[in-house]
Parts: structure tokens; sequence; C-alpha cells
């Protein structure tokens, strides 16, 4: 089975699909900036009540971001020591594409936010006219730069966001809005540049 953890946002989702990807369970929490506390516990929670032992799982999916700093580090963490102890592939997704992926089955024009610090939000931006287009890659703005995307329709974080979660992970598979990491080296997308410089 392919494992999926992402914690880019406050928001820990977990999902499991099947190894023909027509089947699929997922889990979502509210955090309190609490992932590094507590993903390996609702992880272990999460694998138990689908009876999915360590063995079964066959694939590593996290999400590269971007995001928090330290919501991605934990989720690399966790799914690079998954991957070496298991020896399992390891995949990355961009948490931008997991919070739109349910919304790209129809026709038309999105953008994806995540409010970063100081007035700033992570954006990523797609046309799907039949297919599906980035029109604007992972970026990071300002919020008064974000007037040069109303034309596309807002997603943003909230509860609804991960409502059906299991579709999300099967529609990253579907669309292969994936890449394979090298578990050695994978660094998530944290954008540092543009983070170190609001933090200074």
């Amino acid at each position: 089975m392919k494992l999926f953890i992402d914690s880019a946002t406050n928001y820990l989702y977990l999902a499991v699909v099947n190894d023909d990807n027509t089947e699929a369970y997922a889990f979502t929490r509210m955090g309190k900036n609490d992932h590094s506390e507590t993903l390996t516990n609702f992880l272990d929670d999460f694998l138990k009540s689908h009876n999915i032992k360590i063995e079964d799982i066959t694939e590593i999916y996290v999400g590269r971001g971007p995001g928090s700093y330290t919501g991605l580090r934990i989720a690399g963490t966790v799914g690079k020591v998954f991957a070496f102890i298991k020896n399992l592939p390891f995949y990355s997704f961009s948490s931008l594409d997991l919070i739109a992926s349910k919304y790209l089955e129809s026709d038309g024009k999105y953008k994806v936010l995540i409010k970063a610090k100081k007035n700033y939000s992570y954006l990523k931006t797609y046309t799907v006219k039949g297919t599906i287009k980035v029109d604007q890659e992972d970026t990071f703005l300002s919020d008064e730069e974000l007037s040069k995307y109303d034309d596309y329709q807002p997603i943003v974080v909230d509860d609804n966001t991960f409502t059906n979660g299991e579709k999300m992970a099967l529609n990253i598979l579907k669309y292969k809005m994936y890449k394979e990491e090298n578990k050695y080296d994978y660094v998530p997308n944290y954008l540092r540049s543009e983070l170190s410089w609001l933090e200074n």
C-alpha cells in the first residue's frame, strides 16, 4: 500500500492507497503547531484502525511543501525513516497540489493559497480545460501581489479542504502529481530564501 503524509499546514493529512489505486483511506486532524509531537502517534493509530501493518506499506509519498518549516521537516523525516528501514520507493508531491487535487476534476481557473507570515502567502495556479495546466508554479508572494490572480477561483485551507480526503491521494496518483526522490538527500520545498528574509 502507498502511504501519504502531509503536514505543511495546520492540518495533518494521512492516507493509504491500495496497490492498484482504486481504494483509499484518509485521516485529517486540525493541529495546534504540534505536528512534530503528534504525527507518529496519529500515524500509528491510523494504520491500526484500518488493520494495516508496517509490512503492508510498499511506497512512501510526502508533501514537500511549501508551508510550515517544522511541518515539512517532520513529514519528510518520518517518510524517510519509513523508506530507509524498509528500503521503499520514496516520492514527494506539492502540498499545494494536494489541496487543489479535488477541484482539478472540473474545468476552470484555480489558485491555491497557504497563508505564510507577515502578510505573505504561498501560491500555485492552474487552468483546467480537459487537461491540467499549471500557470504559476509554487511561489511565495505578498498579499498585495495576489491581485494579479483575481481571475482565478480561490482554494483556501479550512475545515472543508480535506473533506473526502481519500480522493486527494487518489488524484495525486491519477494526475501523476508526484516525483521520485532520493531518500538520502531529500530536502522539502521550504522556499528558504523568502522565509529567511521574513525571519530577519
